[in-house]
């Protein structure tokens, strides 16, 4: 009987050191995740802050497609060249950018700032990706949808 109770036992313990294992790898995927997820692309190190959130959409104009800002500052109007074709987004010099891209177009569309490794996926109709990056370079660079070479726009980054 003796024997009995041991192997339920040592079962029991099994099971338990499972469900523990179970659980401290789901926590270590989370927080893997999360550290992954505040990594801004052109860092190789989590940065943790509240980014400037920038939103640009891909809209076809009757001069063709184009990107235009819905960006407010403080929820009082538009940044930069706001409402635009072609915004100019401005930024501080190492400040947490946060680019939110809408294609709102039925072609396909991407985004992309080669200085700051900013590239998004090619993005169907309403499709949608934020993308965070450090402005560590001061300067005008060029965005641009490589699809649509026409497509472009300026981030000034300075202090």
């Amino acid at each position: 009987m003796g024997k009995r109770n041991n192997k339920t036992s040592q079962k029991s313990s099994s099971r338990k050191f499972i469900w523990i294992g179970g659980i401290i790898l789901a926590i270590a995927g989370i927080g893997y995740a999360a550290m992954m997820s505040s990594t801004p692309v052109n860092s190789k190190y989590p940065v943790f802050g509240v980014p400037v959130n920038h939103y640009i959409k891909a809209v076809n104009s009757q001069n063709g497609p184009t990107f235009v800002s819905t960006s407010t500052k403080g929820g009082k109007g538009f940044s930069g060249s706001g409402g635009q074709a072609t915004p100019t987004i401005e930024v501080n010099t190492d400040e947490l950018v946060a680019i939110h891209i809408l294609n709102e177009d039925h072609q396909k569309h991407n985004f992309n700032i080669d200085q700051f490794n900013v590239h998004t996926k090619d993005l169907d109709y309403f499709g949608s990706q934020s993308i965070t990056f450090v402005a560590d370079k001061s300067g005008r660079f060029s965005y641009y949808d490589s699809l649509h070479p026409k497509m472009n726009g300026t981030i000034v980054v300075g202090q």
